[in-house]
């Protein structure tokens, strides 16, 4: 009986030692595990950094930067040249740090200039266990900009620029999506050119002009041009004496935008913003109508057709301001704000689904 209640004894206590150890192993895991550098929480600082710096939130970006980072920080937001979007590309993870290689298409409010840079942004975690921005490495792979009637490009440091489109490239006639059957054509509004946006990729980018009304338009670009074309250049008629100026002829230069797709004219309109869809299937404009409100349009890149979900008829501009947010891998973010009370309902934050084409309210 005694030997019974000894043999239970010790299995009891060899039990509860076993759990023990257990318990401290899974404790010491835990543990570790937490002390690990999170992949998942430096991408997400990296993605509110940068919403951050494209909303001028100068706050945010100093909370999410280390010490000797938050001053730098200032000089990525820009009072005329802002952040309409970004695509994450790369990602290169080290033992206490992640690296990240971002597309970041920059357009100005003021006028006809656009960039696509590429960001390398790193981060760390702090002993307090912050994920924060240690430091970011900005190179500018392409610039566009309005010069003397015309849209010229520049592939990165080059000193060299080629024209990607003249106002002869733009064409003189269009359709408003407003007509659902395409049966008017209207002169297309070519007066100024508008705003401009790169795709990521930097193989497109969106031209806008500009009277009363405004075009919207993508351009696909040929970079072998860039590379092996010419600029202007000037020939001379004739021999010696005489004004030798009166004789220069200007031989037309090769644009580098080898196709142009028109999207849309919109009426009493001017276009405030611009961005392409991570995957470029997509494109948006945000526009300002008039002394009415603001809105936005959603394209099909390779077709050139309005998405099936109709944010005019779901927000009317006359009780609704439309703002573009910002693209995410599968959808669209906007926010809505209301003219009037009695419409508070459809305010705040909404997103397209692009996959089942849904509009959810988030």
């Amino acid at each position: 009986m005694k030997k019974a209640l000894y043999f239970i004894l010790v299995m009891f206590m060899s039990v509860i030692i076993i759990s023990c150890k257990g318990s401290d192993i899974k404790k010491q895991s835990n543990e570790k595990q937490e002390d690990k550098f999170n992949s998942k929480i430096a991408t997400q600082t990296v993605k509110n950094y940068l919403e951050a710096i494209s909303k001028g939130d100068i706050n945010t970006a100093k909370k999410l930067s280390v010490e000797k980072m938050r001053d730098k920080s200032l000089e990525f937001i820009s009072p005329d040249i802002n952040i309409s979007g970004y695509s994450l590309e790369d990602f290169n993870e080290l033992k206490e740090s992640l690296v990240i290689k971002a597309k970041v298409s920059r357009v100005s409010n003021v006028d006809s200039r656009a960039n696509l840079d590429t960001y390398n942004i790193k981060v760390i975690k702090e002993d307090t266990d912050e994920y924060k921005i240690s430091d970011i490495n900005v190179i500018t792979e392409k610039e566009a900009f309005y010069e003397d009637g015309e849209i010229r490009i520049r592939n990165k440091d080059s000193v060299k620029t080629n024209l990607l489109i003249d106002k002869s490239g733009i064409p003189q006639y269009g359709f408003s999506k407003n007509d659902k059957g395409n049966m008017i054509k209207i002169s297309v509004p070519k007066t100024n050119f508008g705003t401009i946006a790169f795709s990521f990729s930097g193989d497109r980018i969106a031209i806008t002009t500009y009277d009363k009304d405004s075009f919207v338009s993508i351009v696909k670009l040929d970079d072998s041009l860039m590379v092996q074309g010419e600029g202007s250049s000037e020939q001379t008629d004739g021999e010696g004496g005489g004004n030798k100026d009166s004789n220069k002829v200007k031989v037309r230069e090769i644009p580098v935008g080898k196709e142009i797709l028109s999207l849309d004219i919109l009426k009493d309109t001017m276009i405030k913003n611009l961005c392409f869809s991570l995957d470029e299937k997509y494109f948006m404009t945000q526009y300002e109508v008039r002394n009415k409100a603001t809105g936005v349009r959603v394209y099909n890149v390779d077709k050139g057709d309005l998405l099936d979900i109709d944010l005019e008829k779901e927000f009317p501009i006359e009780e609704f301001n439309v703002t573009f947010y910002s693209f995410v891998k599968d959808g669209m973010i906007f926010d809505v704000s209301a003219k009037e009370s009695k419409d508070r309902e459809k305010e705040g934050r909404w997103k397209i689904e692009f996959k089942d084409m849904k509009l959810i309210k988030m």
